[in-house]
């Protein structure tokens, strides 16, 4: 009888909370509050002219049934539009973003409530949701993959709390409630085969033929030529853990397979200071192929938890609208680096290079074993790549953490001594001597633990510009050059090199080609290139640099202005120059020529006193 009682439909679930709550609400209890309220009246309003009804609220979470899975689809995601705009009015650390999960399926109707397994799978999916993104399950997806301009990443079957089977899980791409007209209109119909495809293949534990389609990039739109060779963009690998803090662990897994490509020659790949200007977007193939003017396009997601990782990735020819390979991983978190080598291999496959006997050496070389390792030397790489000094202080210790947690991983000596000639060079610590000879000594280290590791050699040269051997520190610089020829540190420590040991016309050159590798520029790129072409002699365009040097990045000492007075004062621009100086000692009044390390580093006398007595001609106090 009791059975008999029960009532059931089917319906469709949102469910919805804010991420990160409890930390708003530790920071300003008051804001968080008033950010909730005016945040949830927004959704109330939107489920209510979406023909939903909220039949649940607790804290900061609401949860809705909707008639229509397409048109709860279209709630959340105008939801996140309009929440976005809200979001954009305030501080970073006041704003508050919704995730959001959908769900069809059957419910138990008691009076107003709404029970049972589909309304649990929506609160899961909301959980597996993105700050500001939106997860479906494969049952709403069936109900609106053909009725909605929006592109789907399938994240595969899902384990979630409490429902014994898993669930197929989809992340919405392209937050656009409401079809609209395009110039180029066959884009949304192709992400919305790509996603229909992934169900298919992703499902599979190994994949078919792929035939995804999406509208093939052009020739005539690229922004740059097309290398000689094959080419492609590694875009940042999405972090689909239920953590923000795994994203230096996908940054690291993307970075460490642009490594893996750039050891083959027969590969032009972009480096991920340029490719990563795609994060947190909704890609577009033909748009990255046409931004950084290359061929192939390689994405992926990765999701860590506990113990266990699973990384998707897909390889797509831009030209023909095609993905050409895609595969999941599903490992053990200890398997990551023979997941990252696979990927490479079958990149290098798909795109039909032939590795040298070397290359195909280096691709098998595995730098450790140690998770643990690996997951410290990442959090220092990120660090060190914009060298303060507490970054360095603290890539310092995250290194030394690594070499304690492996003591035979190169890349923690390697990184103690690329820190070390950072500290020597500009005067960090209490020793610059000192620190130029520990920097030499982790150098030697991590070389004897592992003669192949491109980094290391990086470190290398730094450490010997620091003790004043310039030959030596070319000679290591290339050798990090002859193991990653297609690198963008690689390349722009070479020319970093080149111009301190006199060979400004080579050290253009290689600049130039990491400024093709990574075409959006880095604040280390343009001020090498900038120094390097005042030191071949081409003041104009080092002085445009050294511009977007000082207005396009922080400046934090003085070297930029004094390169730039030095610059101007060679062009006859006094005028200039002197407002330049004036802004140098305004930032730092105490600066003196005599004391600035940096013109000592220049292997020619011509070099050093060309440097030096424009920026004493210009007005720098000696």
């Amino acid at each position: 009888m009791a059975d008999e009682a029960v009532q059931r439909r089917l319906t469709t679930i949102l469910a919805a909370d804010v991420a990160g709550y409890s930390r708003l609400v530790a920071r300003d209890e008051e804001a968080a509050l008033r950010t909730l309220k005016s945040h949830r009246d927004i959704l109330m309003d939107l489920i209510a002219r979406h023909r939903g009804r909220v039949f649940g609220t607790a804290g900061d979470s609401v949860i809705a049934e909707f008639g229509s899975a397409v048109e709860a689809v279209r709630c959340a995601m105008t939801a996140q539009e309009r929440l976005a705009e809200e979001n954009a009015k305030l501080p970073p650390d006041h704003q508050m973003h919704l995730r959001i999960g959908i769900n069809v399926g059957d419910v138990m109707v008691d009076g107003d409530d709404l029970l049972g397994d589909a309304v649990n799978i929506a609160a899961r999916l909301e959980s597996l949701a993105e700050p500001g993104g939106i997860t479906i399950s494969g049952s709403t997806f069936d109900q609106v993959r053909n009725r909605l301009s929006v592109g789907f990443q399938d994240l595969g079957p899902q384990k979630v709390k409490n429902i014994p089977e898993p669930v197929r899980t989809f992340r919405l791409v392209e937050a656009t409630a409401h079809p609209r007209p395009t110039p180029r209109p066959a884009r949304r119909t192709a992400l919305i085969l790509a996603g229909l495809v992934l169900v298919a293949g992703l499902a599979l534990a190994l994949f078919p033929p792929w035939a995804t389609r999406s509208e093939p990039a052009s020739i005539n739109r690229m922004k740059l030529s097309l290398p000689d060779r094959p080419s492609v963009a590694v875009l940042p690998f999405v972090n689909l853990s239920e953590t923000d803090d795994q994203d230096y662990f996908a940054d690291g897994i993307t970075e460490d397979i642009i490594t893996d490509i750039s050891k083959v020659s027969g590969i032009f790949v972009v480096a991920g200071s340029s490719s990563f200007s795609f994060r947190g977007k909704d890609v577009i193939i033909s748009d990255v192929a046409e931004e950084f003017g290359v061929r192939h396009v390689l994405q992926g997601s990765v999701r860590r938890s506990g113990g266990n990782v699973r990384i998707t990735a897909q390889l797509t020819d831009a030209l023909r609208g095609n993905t050409i390979w895609g595969e999941r991983y599903d490992r053990d978190i200890s398997d990551v680096f023979a997941v990252q080598l696979d990927v490479t291999r079958q990149v290098v496959r798909a795109m039909a290079v032939t590795l040298k006997a070397s290359e195909h050496d280096r691709l098998l070389q595995k730098y450790t074993t140690n998770i643990d390792a690996y997951d410290a030397f990442l959090r220092a790489r990120r660090l060190v790549q914009s060298p303060g000094r507490e970054n360095v202080e603290e890539g310092e210790r995250l290194f030394s953490e690594a070499i304690a947690l492996d003591p035979q991983f190169a890349g923690g000596y390697a990184g103690l001594a690329f820190n070390h000639s950072v500290k020597a060079r500009l005067r960090f610590g209490p020793s610059p001597k000192e620190d130029a000879r520990k920097s030499l000594e982790f150098a030697e280290k991590a070389i004897e633990i592992d003669p192949e590791f491109a980094w290391s050699y990086i470190a290398l040269a730094g450490a010997q510009l620091s003790n004043g051997n310039h030959d030596a520190a070319v000679r290591a610089a290339r050798r990090a050059l002859q193991i990653q020829p297609n690198g963008y540190e690689e390349n722009l420590f070479m020319g970093f090199q080149l111009y301190f040991a006199g060979e400004a016309a080579e050290a253009v050159r290689h600049l130039e080609l990491a400024r093709r590798i990574s075409p959006h520029d880095t604040i280390r790129g343009v001020a090498f290139l900038a120094n390097a072409y005042f030191m071949n002699g081409d003041y104009a365009k080092s002085e445009e640099l050294r511009l977007q040097r000082i207005t396009g990045f922080a400046v934090r000492n003085p070297n930029a202005y004094v390169w730039l007075a030095a610059t101007q004062q060679q062009l006859g621009k006094q005028d200039e120059a002197a407002a330049t100086v004036a802004q140098l000692l305004e930032l730092w009044p105490d600066f003196r020529l005599s004391e600035w390390g940096l013109v000592k580093a220049f292997k020619l006398a011509e070099n050093r006193e060309r440097l030096y007595n424009a920026a004493a001609a210009a007005g720098v106090p000696e």
